[in-house]
């Protein structure tokens, strides 16, 4: 990402799997026998204190970052990010009971956890959906509607789609689940192929052949 990342957009680091690829693979090394055996030294009350210093920094770096427009995202931000994320997963594990642990347990925060992944789906569609100039609003306001759709959305696609799929559906199993899963991969490659690819930089202009209008 740090190399790749350039003034023109962040786009290609954001979405490339190559460049986002340690936020999975942080969070799977956090699982591993090795680092759950370095956990496990961690006194819990250093494991506490630990647990809320990394919950604080997280918090702020929300309030502080802007987005695509903090550069420090993708030169290394997001990648402290991500590993402060698996650090306080890990010391709540080993510490459930600390403070920062009672309260991201809260009720509220597991319902939310429950739809986690439905909600990162259905987050960016509704926010590019939904924009100022179809809602008539801009800041909180608008936020907060994309927050209640999005969380609306993702709680429907997991009670009518995740749900029954994943524990009711006898389709979805064996022989079936396998066929149906290399119907859909192969769909999605003929999706693929049959997409025209975009041109880059089609549509912009070429500044070194700009001359003065003599006015």
């Amino acid at each position: 990402m740090i190399v790749l990342t350039t003034p023109a957009g962040p786009t290609r680091v954001y979405e490339g799997t190559d460049t986002r690829a340690f936020s999975l693979l942080l969070g799977a090394l956090a699982a591993t026998p090795p680092a759950t055996r370095l956990m496990s030294r961690a006194g819990e009350r250093a494991a506490g204190r630990w647990s809320l210093v990394l919950a604080a920094g997280i918090g702020a770096y929300w309030i502080v970052a802007d987005g695509q427009d903090s550069p420090s995202l993708f030169r290394g931000g997001l990648f402290l990010h991500a590993l402060a994320a698996a650090l306080l997963i890990a010391l709540l594990v080993r510490a459930p009971r600390t403070p920062a642990g009672r309260l991201l347990a809260a009720a509220p925060l597991h319902r939310l956890g429950t739809v986690s992944y439905s909600l990162y789906l259905w987050h960016w569609p509704v926010y590019l959906l939904l924009s100022e100039e179809r809602l008539g609003l801009r800041g909180a306001e608008r936020t907060a509607v994309l927050l209640a759709a999005s969380v609306a959305l993702a709680r429907l696609s997991k009670v009518l789609v995740e749900d029954p799929v994943r524990f009711r559906a006898r389709w979805a199993r064996g022989r079936t689940g396998a066929v149906a899963l290399v119907a859909v991969f192969a769909a999605l490659a003929a999706l693929w192929a049959a997409v025209p690819q975009p041109r880059t930089g089609e549509g912009s202009v070429d500044v070194t052949r700009l001359v003065p209008d003599g006015g």
